[in-house]
């Protein structure tokens, strides 16, 4: 004979299931669309807006472009941001990095997006085609990180 308390508990159990089955990843991730198209703007784009270097989302929170960098050992200057500089949509590197404004390849960096003169830097190694990405899973402090295609 099965008692109340194995009878409470399977039951227990049995909504948990159907209450959990119901979440999807999207429930999990932070959805972060941003209200703006934004840009990669640097040394190469004489800092203009330019549409080859828009982002395009790519994942939840997730944005990316691409960029080539034909000198090896030059430092490329650049910033995040929309067409006007606008505050809260003018990334550069947070103070609180420890490395400064210089990126890693495949290291993240913390942004700061409510920055003027803070932009981010980068020396290639080998020319070729890079992917610069932001991921704004924490608002407060995306993260910036480029890689090689």
């Amino acid at each position: 004979m099965i008692s109340m308390k194995r009878i409470f508990t399977l039951a227990i159990a049995g909504l948990l299931t159907a209450c959990t089955s119901q979440i999807s990843i999207n429930d999990v991730l932070p959805q972060q669309e941003l209200d703006r198209t934004i840009y990669l703007r640097g040394d190469f784009t004489l800092w203009d807006a330019e549409p080859q270097y828009q982002f395009a989302p790519v994942g939840p929170a997730l944005y990316q472009t691409q960029v080539k960098f034909s000198t090896p050992g030059k430092v490329y200057e650049f910033k995040i941001a929309d067409a006007d500089f606008s505050e809260g949509y003018n990334c550069g590197y947070s103070d609180a990095q420890p490395a400064g404004q210089k990126l890693t390849l495949g290291q993240p960096a913390i942004a700061d997006c409510n920055t003027i003169y803070n932009y981010f830097s980068f020396t290639p190694a080998i020319k070729g085609t890079y992917i610069v990405s932001i991921d704004y899973s924490d608002y407060d402090k995306p993260q910036v990180t480029i890689t090689k295609k």
